[in-house]
């Protein structure tokens, strides 16, 4: 089923503050770098816990996704920490490192076009506080997947409603959105309401990433097409027309 809180229009899902990588700031290829220092033998002396995005679309060449520390190491005024991303059947793909002597000590997870896409997961490699003393770390589950794109277009000739949806995806090899068949769903909601629900579902769109659905309808609704999740993108919704 697909879920009922779906991102509009050609969107990168579940992320903020995504920028641009610039060429001043040119990054590695993904993969482990960075270290840790050698750390004193004493007890764990508290927590370093990293939040990054969860859900990543790929739908750009390159995007920059800020992580954020919260614990013992964030009170600290130069935290030493990092972590390596592992991916089940790649083994260690990228990192995120806080450490102001290394040169992408950033905290920035870089998520180029090509990084691998599935279900990953982060976990600490190392964190040492200013006086020696360590940290324990959290791991973080993230879902790499690409960017979906959804369209809608209507029109209406007296009673008769017709809707045309797009389906497109993007692809790393050009950098742009490609129409693809793909399954998804008509959905409405009236006038004054805030709940989508379904007028057809169980669709595909053609080898052209197009599907229409004519209904007979003589009141005034909301409509947006949605695509349905897949192993490779996530669900989304198009900008909504009321016809």
């Amino acid at each position: 089923m697909i879920r009922r809180t779906l991102t509009a229009a050609v969107a990168v899902v579940g992320l903020a503050a995504v920028a641009p990588l610039s060429a001043s700031a040119a990054r590695p290829d993904p993969g482990a770098h960075w270290a840790p220092k050698t750390t004193s033998s004493r007890d764990a002396a508290g927590t370093c816990n990293l939040s990054v995005p969860t859900r990543v679309a790929i739908g750009r060449p390159e995007l920059l996704l800020p992580g954020k520390l919260t614990g013992t190491c964030a009170a600290n005024p130069d935290p030493t920490s990092g972590w390596y991303l592992k991916h089940p059947s790649k083994g260690i793909v990228n990192e995120i490192v806080f450490d102001k002597e290394y040169e992408f000590g950033d905290g920035i997870w870089y998520v180029p076009s090509n990084h691998p896409i599935g279900v990953q997961e982060f976990y600490g490699v190392g964190s040492e506080n200013p006086d020696g003393t360590t940290n324990t770390q959290n791991k973080v589950p993230v879902t790499v997947k690409l960017a979906a794109g959804a369209w809608i277009s209507s029109s209406r000739k007296a009673d008769v409603v017709t809707l045309k949806g797009t389906s497109l995806l993007y692809s790393v090899s050009t950098n742009k959105y490609f129409k693809r068949s793909a399954a998804g769903v008509f959905q409405f909601r009236e006038k004054g309401s805030t709940t989508w629900q379904t007028l057809k579902g169980g669709l595909w769109t053609n080898s052209k990433g197009e599907v229409s659905l004519s209904y007979k309808y003589s009141k005034v609704r909301d409509y947006r097409f949605a695509l349905y999740s897949t192993s490779i993108s996530w669900d989304l919704g198009s900008a909504v027309t009321t016809r």
